[in-house]
């Protein structure tokens, strides 16, 4: 038999993002800051949890779920 993963607890550190205030977040394995546009109610619906369409300076575009919003930078330890 195989073992069920413990379900991981998610922590939100932007309680109520607001539309048009700057924030960092992480897509594609990288951090990227951009502007909160609009909420996504499309994804909202299919994942049971808020997401959110950023743009960054470039003009790209982020569909970006409320887990992974910050308002300041995150530190990234690498295991040297």
């Amino acid at each position: 038999m195989t073992k069920k993963k413990k379900s991981e607890i998610k922590k939100i550190y932007v309680k109520k993002p607001k539309i048009g205030e700057s924030y960092w977040f992480w897509f594609a394995g990288g951090i990227t800051h951009g502007v909160l546009m609009e909420k996504d109610e499309k994804l909202t619906d299919h994942y049971n949890e808020p997401w959110y369409i950023l743009q960054s300076k470039s003009g790209m575009r982020y569909p970006i779920g409320i887990f992974k919003l910050r308002h300041d930078r995150p530190i990234i330890k690498h295991d040297v």
